[in-house]
């Protein structure tokens, strides 16, 4: 039987707006109480003289707990907004084909899908088996953690498939991309329909949609967390004090924060986002000092 580290492996994905990953990272270092590898894959350019990766290495170099991963190097930068499927694009179907093998349909549905999607999908796949820890948390890049929620999250998966938060109710899929946790033996013991296909892929609806589909089909329980994304009115409750994004709790503690979009947002949306998650981390440190 194969062996795993006892830790957990963050994966983000990230694109053009790299800066994010930094406040990722410092949410890790504070609200993480146990050992863990920060997996940074890298879309976009992954060139020789990608201005990305050598940021990324610049920022992180030093940091043992953090890899920088090359992930889909895209042949042109704005090929993202596509959908394959659709007529009259600036991009046509064939190009998707010829460059990248992806016709622009989920796999197993069938249904129309924008490349984006299937970019991150295909990243975080990238970004998953480079580890070897004992559990898989996929953090989207414009999310930040608020308090400490290891100790809570990890005993559900003795009993659950997956931890996630927030319900997509037009597909019908969770919102595992933004923030899922599952132990790797989940994925790597187990496949709807061929080996390998509970890995991040594009097979069913939407980002890594498969999954929770094995799980209703296949009876495994799974949790989704009190969170503003389907009951609005806790957005009153949320800890930042943003006009956007969503909140997860546990133990009715909030302790995860969601932009939402962060890579095609506006450079003031980032910047209002950025500034309210170092005050609020700031203010927290001054806390714990004092405690």
């Amino acid at each position: 039987m194969k062996t795993y580290e006892d830790s957990i492996d963050f994966i983000t994905v990230v694109f053009k707006r790299i800066d994010y990953v930094k406040l990722i990272h410092e949410s890790i270092k504070k609200y993480v109480d146990y050992p863990y590898k920060y997996y940074i894959v890298n879309n976009g350019d992954n060139s020789e003289n990608s201005l990305e990766l050598k940021k990324l290495n610049e920022m992180f170099g030093e940091d043992d707990n953090v890899v920088i991963v090359e992930g889909i190097h895209q042949v042109n930068q704005d090929d993202g907004v596509v959908v394959p499927t659709n007529a009259n694009q600036k991009y046509p179907q064939e190009y998707f084909i010829d460059n990248y093998g992806w016709d622009g349909y989920s796999k197993y549905d069938k249904r129309p899908l924008g490349f984006a999607s299937w970019l991150q999908s295909e990243a975080m796949t990238i970004g998953t088996k480079i580890g070897n820890g004992k559990y898989i948390c996929q953090v989207e890049h414009d999310v930040v953690f608020l308090n400490k929620w290891v100790e809570h999250v990890l005993p559900m998966l003795e009993e659950n498939s997956y931890v996630s938060y927030g319900w997509r109710n037009d597909i019908d899929i969770p919102c595992i991309p933004q923030w899922s946790i599952l132990k790797r033996e989940t994925i790597e013991n187990n496949f709807y329909k061929e080996p390998g296909d509970l890995y991040p892929n594009c097979h069913y609806k939407d980002t890594y949609g498969l999954l929770s589909l094995w799980a209703k089909e296949n009876n495994q329980p799974y949790i989704i967390l009190k969170n503003s994304w389907n009951n609005r009115e806790l957005k009153s409750e949320h800890l930042l004090n943003l006009s956007f994004g969503e909140e997860a709790w546990v133990n009715e503690v909030p302790f995860l924060h969601h932009g939402g979009r962060g890579a095609t947002r506006s450079i003031d949306y980032y910047n209002e986002f950025r500034d309210e998650v170092i005050k609020y981390l700031e203010l927290n440190a001054r806390k714990d000092d004092e405690n």
